[in-house]
């Protein structure tokens, strides 16, 4: 007679199916480790395509923003050719401040500021006579301006572009000029230097103003100034004359 094969207790039945469990686990992740590499491939391929379109878009993207730099370039030049009628005064105080009435602007600056270097050129015979305010200027128009304490800038327009160059060729020579002091402390002392009391200037777009004033407020440029609306400096302690390539460089590219 055979012998009886003792009975499987429920802990035997319980331990063998952990055990299967186990071995399913063990078989799952061997599975998936042998998949491992084909899928690190793919990742790896996605990651390929994925940086080859991002340097795409890049590239892209830094063509369009040199386009956009050449556009923004030949406006604001587009835009400064058509201010080379144009001036800009300062300190010229008008009969009813901002309700001076366009003619009266005119006379203004035109028996203030222009009508000496008018004079000046007629007694150099660079004239043969001076012209009214009406045959000199198109219009003029005063700017907004944050400082109340002081006349607000004024912009005229010329009729001749010539007459315009004259005024700037003969200004330091003939324009009025405020009293010489020894004050110190008066905004007009500058050692060594002339004030002028109505100061002309080259009527500038929005960018190059911002970046003439830019430059002129730091401590590693001397003179800054402009000619036909571009940029000219000197170095602080230096005699070469540097001029701005591109009124969108940044300052340290600028100086640097």
């Amino acid at each position: 007679m055979a012998p009886k094969t003792p009975p499987v207790s429920q802990a035997d039945i319980d331990t063998i199916m952990n055990k299967l469990s186990i071995l399913d686990s063990l078989t799952e992740k061997l599975e998936a480790l042998e998949s491992l590499p084909g899928k690190i491939a793919s990742l790896e391929k996605l990651l390929h395509e994925s940086n080859a379109k991002t340097a795409a878009l890049q590239a892209e993207i830094v063509t369009k923003d040199k386009i956009i730099l050449d556009l923004r370039t030949k406006a604001n030049s587009l835009e400064q050719y058509n201010r080379k009628w144009s001036i800009r005064l300062n300190n010229v105080q008008l009969p009813h401040g901002d309700d001076t009435d366009t003619d009266t602007v005119m006379k203004t600056i035109y028996q203030k500021a222009l009508l000496p270097i008018l004079e000046g050129a007629l007694s150099s015979k660079l004239l043969k006579r001076i012209p009214a305010y009406d045959e000199l200027l198109e219009t003029a128009h005063i700017l907004p301006a944050k400082n109340n304490d002081r006349p607000k800038p004024i912009i005229a327009r010329f009729y001749s572009r010539n007459m315009r160059a004259m005024i700037f060729r003969l200004k330091k020579e003939f324009a009025p000029y405020e009293p010489t002091t020894t004050d110190t402390s008066s905004r007009h002392y500058k050692a060594g230097r002339r004030t002028f009391k109505y100061p002309i200037y080259e009527d500038l777009t929005k960018d190059t103003y911002n970046l003439l004033q830019t430059l002129l407020k730091d401590e590693r440029t001397g003179p800054v100034w402009t000619v036909s609306g571009n940029i000219r400096y000197k170095l602080a302690g230096e005699t070469t004359i540097k001029k701005v390539s591109s009124i969108y460089d940044s300052v340290e590219k600028i100086l640097g």
